[in-house]
């Protein structure tokens, strides 16, 4: 039996669930000696759980970035033979190859420029989604 002084009378109060937390767990920890151990090696672990997670993410991102170049460079020389073979045709229309030619670069500048004023409406959020898609992932 617990005899506690009360402010004003003398009673048995007996101890709160908290009090028996806090008792069974300063007991336990006092009871564990190889507490500090434990939690060295739980550090340890995380660490390396951390390592495994950031390695794992670089690896997923630059597989993707690399799969974005060879896609880049397959379309880039699709785009090349289509603006030759372009130019062709229509130089063989207008029995002009030169102008066939001319008429394919403008209007692969026109496509270069106007990429070039969207680029922060379309490409960026593109790129940036998918960064950060991979490493969410």
């Amino acid at each position: 039996m617990n005899l506690r002084v009360h402010p004003y009378i003398f009673c048995d109060i007996k101890p709160t669930s908290m009090e028996k937390v806090y008792n069974t767990t300063t007991e336990q920890a006092e009871f564990n000696p190889n507490i500090a151990a434990l939690s060295t090696d739980y550090l340890e672990t995380y660490y390396q759980l951390t390592v495994v997670n950031i390695n794992q993410k670089t690896a997923l991102i630059s597989a993707a970035a690399s799969f974005s170049m060879l896609g880049a460079m397959i379309g880039g020389f699709a785009a090349i033979f289509f603006g030759i073979a372009c130019s062709l045709w229509l130089g063989t229309l207008m029995d002009n190859s030169a102008l066939g030619f001319l008429i394919v670069g403008v209007l692969f500048l026109v496509l270069f420029i106007l990429l070039f004023f969207t680029r922060k409406k379309l490409f960026y959020p593109f790129v940036k989604n998918l960064v950060i898609k991979n490493i969410y992932e």
